[in-house]
């Protein structure tokens, strides 16, 4: 691998500036490992008016750049600030980032997203037009980024400082695509060539996931079930459809977690470190988080968790329906997160009815997040879609047992306990229904309560598990080198 590969990694969201979902986790952590591998790297995002963002050191590169949309010219500034080793810049412009959430309000997504982020990826491209050197590889998260591959296969595709330029673009949740009515396309200033099925047209509107998936040189997901999920034949999204079109060029790499982040032996946050055979300190942990929440459980009574944004997707709605059952089992629950309006406000009304045993918190902080996987004895992930999970190996490296869905990366990675022989590290359901989550977590809370050496067993093989980001980093530095390849004609 050639040192020096230069990698312009873009991303509608990066941890710790600005935070929506696992994304800007997994764009805070792949730029400091790439550069470890000697890749230079430039992570460009959008300048939000966030608190983490205001307090960079970020200096005016370009004041004023015309950004052509929708046949006029809008204006961007473009700022840069040092990172440790790697360089972040922020694309400016107040009308479109300058607002309280990424996408929108947890009643709804922003009206005028597809604008945004129209914007957002012609002014990635003006910016690396004019900036010197062009980088080998532009990699876009998401469907806010997709259309950057679709920009640089048209509008750009005979300029001498882009032309020749590789794209991959990585699908970290195909929840969420990008589709907005077919009016949307003029903002592209795209002909209607373009609008075609498996192409940037899906069912009649424009599918911004969609066209870059049609259009990068290299695609992937960040699981190897996610993968065989999305080009299964009896996924019958038109994305699926796209991506079996391209299979050749569609592959996967695993997520890794965060060591110097995620680690009980030296976390900050937590009341005790603790880790693999010195477990006395998850104890204490579980004591500071009651305290915390105002929970009074029991040490017989096992804490749940469930850490996530609060969507169908996740599983919000079958968790919502199984509450009373689960309280009922003897277990306390903590539930953690933003997202959708109506969760707020069926779990704010849970936490009313089961006081003491119920805890909701309707934010997202990383004090309290670690707090809560070093403090619970379970973490739910009941997803009906979940590509990767991020806080499934959270969970394991800070020895709250998982029980999950058997769906995406939790499938990959979660072996189902055996109540015989204690083998396993989580507990397994397949129907997306609220009583196969309870019955799930009924078996849990036995093993829990009844069975105290499989239960240990089970934290030490959790926290035994390997998620290395250095491998991860090392996918991803193969797969710049395969997109090159591929757009080289090899």
């Amino acid at each position: 691998m050639r040192n020096g590969l230069r990698v312009a990694l873009v991303t509608p969201e990066a941890a710790p500036f600005a935070k929506s979902g696992e994304l800007a986790e997994f764009c805070s952590a792949l730029p400091r490992y790439l550069t470890s591998l000697g890749l230079e790297i430039s992570l460009i995002m959008p300048k939000y008016g966030t608190p983490q963002i205001a307090s960079l050191d970020a200096a005016v590169v370009f004041p004023e750049l015309a950004i052509p949309l929708n046949g006029m010219r809008a204006k961007a500034t473009i700022l840069r600030a040092e990172q440790k080793g790697y360089d972040v810049y922020l694309v400016e412009c107040p009308k479109y980032f300058l607002r309280e959430n990424i996408y929108g309000p947890p009643t709804g997504n922003y009206l005028d997203n597809d604008e945004r982020f129209v914007f957002f990826c012609r002014a990635v491209l003006e910016f690396l037009r004019q900036a010197s050197p062009s980088p080998d590889v532009v990699h876009c998260q998401n469907w806010p980024t997709a259309l950057v591959p679709v920009f640089l296969h048209s509008h750009y595709r005979e300029d001498p400082g882009l032309g020749s330029v590789a794209t991959l673009l990585t699908l970290h949740n195909t929840a969420y695509q990008g589709e907005f009515p077919a009016e949307s396309l003029a903002l592209t200033e795209l002909n209607w060539d373009f609008f075609r099925p498996k192409s940037l047209s899906s069912d009649g509107k424009i599918n911004f996931l969609q066209a870059g998936a049609a259009y990068a040189d290299l695609v992937n997901t960040v699981s190897s079930t996610y993968e065989k999920e999305l080009l299964s034949r009896k996924n019958r999204s038109s994305l699926s459809g796209a991506l079996r079109k391209r299979r050749k060029t569609f592959t996967s790499v695993r997520n890794g977690i965060d060591g110097e982040i995620w680690d009980p032996e030296k976390d900050p946050y937590i009341a005790a470190n603790y880790g693999p055979g010195r477990l006395d300190g998850k104890a204490k942990c579980r004591q500071d988080l009651l305290a915390a929440l105002g929970l009074a459980l029991s040490a017989e009574m096992p804490l749940l968790a469930f850490v996530s944004h609060l969507a169908r997707h996740k599983g919000a709605d079958i968790l919502a329906q199984s509450l009373e059952a689960i309280v009922n089992l003897g277990a306390g629950v903590v539930i953690y997160g933003e997202g959708d309006e109506r969760f707020r406000k069926e779990f704010q009304a849970a936490a009313r009815r089961f006081p003491g045993r119920l805890a909701f918190r309707f934010e997202s902080h990383p004090v309290l997040t670690h707090k809560i996987m070093a403090g619970a004895d379970i973490l739910l992930i009941p997803s009906f879609i979940e590509p990767s999970g991020l806080n499934l190996f959270a969970a394991f490296r800070y020895g709250a047992v998982p029980v999950v869905r058997a769906t995406g990366g939790l499938k990959e990675a979660v072996r189902a306990h055996n109540s015989r022989t204690g083998s396993g590290n989580g507990f397994v359901f397949a129907d997306y229904t609220a009583q196969a989550l309870v019955r799930a977590v009924g078996q849990a809370a036995d093993c829990y309560t009844g069975r105290p050496a499989h239960w240990r067993r089970l934290i030490e093989e959790g926290m035994r598990q390997k998620f290395s980001w250095e491998e991860t980093a090392r996918g991803y530095a193969e797969l710049y080198q395969k997109a090159l390849k591929i757009k080289r004609g090899g």
